[in-house]
């Protein structure tokens, strides 16, 4: 229970958020479309507020701006009727006063006759607890005050449509309503689901929720005319009343009418209203097939029904807003220390990123859950149906580092499966999983084009997840296969020949010629990213080879690319452009790219490119077209004068309103114009914008990189659970082998400590291979437990599993994360500023010791894993020698 001072708290925070701050905050940021209810690529619901427009007289559209989303929502005052949502008949619009877009929030202020109100749409965003993350449903709560200082009569309503659940008319749906002791809600699917569909999900349940515990409710499914009609007639109060014979019908019915889900109540007289809340949800199951298995939704593991599910997410709104409005504040905060443009951009992406994907579990042949094969799909929402395309995911990197970087993991667990099984062949990685979503054929086909691109792309992400979650799992487990990438990418990065960047897929962008440098940049830089897989997987040889090679194509790279303080687009042309896989250098600190480049790479963005209205073009070849995403990659990897021009320049398109679309990622920096409305690709709303996070995920410290032991290597163990009993023989055995196992190692650490100090006498004045290292004040906790959860409860906090059973470090909870003073940790008592927006890396003497720690403690680690090896394969005992008489 929360404490007293707590929940005064949260209402001091709550009235501050609400009233005060909407009314001293003058608004500057006018985006073409305001995110309301976005979750999963198929819950996406938008307001168009493109032109100026009144937003309080158009209804909620799709994503991708062809479908209309019916959602109407009423405020009755004296008798008086007026919309606060939609552009329903009969009633008044609203006044629009303001909207204010947080992280996690979408807040509308409007004037309904002598009541203000703040409309607000939360989707909420739960780093760390993937239950709740991947329930697919979105709150929309109302406020009031009014403002003439009397009491008024006061009654609300809201509705939803069956076009939730389909993109056509005429498609057949079936309603009910059900209520438990805490909620009544109502459901609409199609008669006919499939799982065939492009944007619009066919296959879909829609709910309509509300707390039971409300005065004088009324929840109905009637037709749009009637119901609305009702409770708008002139006169204080309502009835509403059913006018559908049965439960089944079309979208639209021959006569024009909509089937809508109702809920109203009347509070009677009062010159305040106290926060009601509705639930809106979108629910798919299965979410989709993978290998020839089915997968649910990650929260079907905490509870039996829907109906339970529904319970716990209105319970728990209290409680989730709280949540939200401490992540905003959090996030925001960061942000301000950036710039005020660059916390607009950040607000308007987080939801859209963190609702490109699903998270999902597989079951038993009991049918309970494998909590310990989650696996994440995400959709190419706005440019294509592609499952897990490797550009998006890289660029929605840094959201899920900042957020919550066991997702990465998550979306590159199906990958690195599917390539590691006998489907799939090529030498390089695959571009995706296939399409169209939600279907997961996998994609074994010639895509050598886009060789480099994705190679690149997947050995940067592997240790991104890797160093930003301290969960070496996926490097254990697929070693091999990220060795095959880094050795294509040492034959072909440099001169990738024909092969073009994922970008040539976008239209417009011209990126369809070959020799890109930018594209020979990530290349070479994933080569650096695998010496240091390498060094995780204390292979040295590889690491060395993988160093030693990064290094000499990055001396061939800047030979052939920095020309006359010029780094060129393309070889032997004189193009330029945003360089934006230098970010990845960055990101992973792997100091591969000298400070140099940076330096010209700066230069050329700040003095040589026009700065066209809405930013830089990505090279001077691509038409005048842009994307914000790696616009902001470059931004993060530049100084901050040019860094803060580029990020005005995505925050002019963003803010400007005159052209539609969900924060699209594609543009011409001179009209703002994309492709056009329903082209694709269009960029719209995609995962991609988690580039927005660019800056913040420079911040985010790595952690100590701790690679499970193989399945398999643990002691054998009798029946009963106790370690088998031996011969006096088989524990003399044991007792020398485990001599020897202390011989070895202490032969191992003194051959170390010489090889060590060899080597430094040998680099004396050069340069030394960087060793992998975590950063001060960082604390790898080992141990033998699982990362699955252990049955919590519908409303506690779930910690995502890991990739593999068994392994060997201890996560963190988010609060206990953020009483660690960890830089981007997330959560209410990290409320303190960063120091600064370039933490100087550590150098010195303790730097050194430091090093030379984390070595010898990989070396040990090592040589502690051969001689259990050496100890399963020769059935030796792990158990202490006997004592002797």
């Amino acid at each position: 229970m929360l404490c007293r001072r707590t929940l005064i708290s949260l209402g001091i925070l709550q009235f501050w958020s609400n009233w005060i701050a909407p009314a001293l905050a003058q608004q500057t940021f006018f985006p073409s479309a305001v995110p309301l209810a976005v979750r999963t690529p198929t819950f996406s619901c938008w307001l168009d507020t493109r032109n100026g427009s009144n937003p309080m007289s158009t209804w909620p559209q799709f994503w991708n701006d062809q479908h209309v989303l019916g959602w109407a929502g009423y405020i009755k005052v004296d008798g008086m009727a007026y919309h606060w949502l939609g552009q329903p008949i009969p009633g008044n619009a609203s006044t629009w006063l303001a909207t204010t877009v947080t992280p996690t929030r979408t807040i509308l202020t409007v004037q309904a006759g002598p009541m203000r109100l703040n409309v607000t749409f939360l989707s909420p965003i739960e780093p760390g607890d993937w239950a709740r993350q991947s329930f697919p449903f979105s709150y929309v709560y109302l406020d009031g005050k009014a403002t003439d200082g009397q009491s008024h009569s006061i009654q609300l309503y809201s509705d939803i449509s069956g076009e939730w659940v389909t993109n056509d008319f005429g498609t057949g749906i079936q309603w009910s309503s059900s209520q438990t002791s805490n909620t009544v809600f109502h459901q609409v699917g199609s008669t006919t689901p499939t799982n065939a569909f492009k944007d619009m999900a066919e296959d879909a349940i829609a709910y309509h929720a509300i707390s039971s515990v409300q005065p004088n409710l009324v929840s109905v499914v009637g037709t749009d005319q009637a119901l609305r009609s009702q409770f708008t007639a002139a006169g204080e109060g309502f009835t509403l009343t059913a006018d559908l014979a049965g439960n089944v019908g079309n979208v639209r019915g021959n006569d024009g009418k909509f089937p809508v889900l109702a809920h109203a109540l009347n509070l009677g007289t009062t010159d305040t209203i106290t926060t009601v809340a509705w639930a809106v949800g979108v629910v798919r199951d299965p979410i989709l097939t993978f290998a020839g298995v089915p997968r649910r939704a990650y929260y079907w593991s905490q509870h039996g029904t829907v109906s339970d599910a529904i319970d716990a997410f209105m319970t728990d709104f209290p409680a989730a807003r709280a949540r939200a409005i401490a992540l905003d504040q959090k996030i925001l905060q960061d942000a301000a220390a950036v710039s005020p443009e660059y916390a607009d951009l950040v607000s308007l992406a987080t939801r859209q990123a963190m609702a490109g994907m699903e998270i999902t579990l597989s079951t038993l042949p009991d049918g309970s859950f494998n909590m310990s094969d989650v696996k994440a799909f995400m959709k190419d929402v706005g440019n294509s149906q592609r499952v897990n395309p490797t550009e998006a995911i890289y660029a929605a990197l840094p959201a899920f580092m900042y957020l919550d970087a066991n997702i990465t993991g998550a979306l590159l667990e199906p990958l690195l499966e599917y390539q590691g099984s006998s489907s799939y062949s090529n030498s390089y990685a695959a571009p995706d999983l296939g399409t169209p979503f939600p279907s997961v054929p996998g994609n074994p086909g010639n895509n050598v084009m886009y060789g480099v691109e994705n190679s690149g792309n997947m050995l940067i992400l592997v240790l991104a997840h890797a160093q930003s979650s301290g969960d070496g799992s996926l490097i254990g487990k697929y070693y091999d296969l990220l060795k095959r990438w880094g050795d294509y990418l040492i034959s072909n990065a440099l001169i990738p020949g024909q092969q073009t960047p994922a970008d040539a897929r976008d239209t417009g962008l011209a990126q369809t010629h070959g020799n890109i440098t930018n594209l020979a940049l990530k290349g070479i830089i994933a080569i650096q990213a695998m010496a240091e897989i390498s060094q995780v997987m204390g292979q040295t040889a590889d690491e060395q080879k993988y160093e030693t090679a990064a290094k000499s194509l990055m001396q061939s790279w800047i030979n052939l690319t920095s020309v006359s303080g010029q780094l060129r687009w393309t070889y032997g042309a004189s193009t330029f452009g945003l360089m934006y896989n230098l970010l990845a250098d960055k990101l992973l600190k792997l100091n591969v790219v000298p400070a140099s480049i940076y330096t010209t790479e700066a230069s050329i963005l700040s003095n040589n490119p026009p700065q066209q209205a809405f930013g830089i073009a990505l090279s001077s070849d691509s038409n005048s077209n842009t994307r914000s995403d790696w616009t902001l990659f470059s931004a993060a990897a530049a100084d901050n004068h040019t860094r803060d021009l580029l990020i005005s320049g995505v925050h002019n398109h963003a803010s400007s309103n005159l052209t539609g679309g969900a924060f699209p990622t594609l543009y011409n920096v001179q009209t703002g114009q994309g492709p056009g409305v329903g082209a694709s690709p269009n960029g719209f709303a995609s995962p991609a914008q988690g580039a927005m996070f660019s800056v913040f995920a420079l911040n985010v410290a790595n952690k100590t990189v701790v690679v499970p032991s193989p399945a398999g290597s643990a002691p054998p163990a009798s029946s009963s659970g106790v370690p088998s009993a031996k011969s006096n023989a088989g524990a003399i055995a044991g007792g020398v082998v485990g001599g020897v196992a202390v011989l070895l190692l202490l032969g191992g650490v003194a051959i170390f400590l010489r090889r060590r100090r060899g080597q430094r006498d040998r680099n004396d004045g050069l340069e030394a291979p960087r060793p992998y290292q975590a950063p001060p004040n960082m604390v790898a906790v080992f141990g033998d437990s699982s990362l699955a959860p252990t049955s919590p409860s519908s409303n506690s906090n779930h910690v995502p599993p890991s990739r593999a059973p068994g392994a060997g470090l201890s996560f963190a909870s988010p609060k206990a994360a953020l009483m660690s003073g960890v830089p981007g940790s997330l959560g209410p008592e990290s409320m303190s500023p960063p120091a600064s927006s370039h933490q100087p890396s550590s150098s010195g003497v303790g730097s050194s010791v430091s090093r030379g720690t984390d070595e010898l403690r990989s070396e040990m680690e090592r040589l502690r894993y051969e001689v259990e090896q050496l100890r399963a394969t020769q059935g030796v005992p792990q158990e202490a020698p006997p004592g002797y008489d």
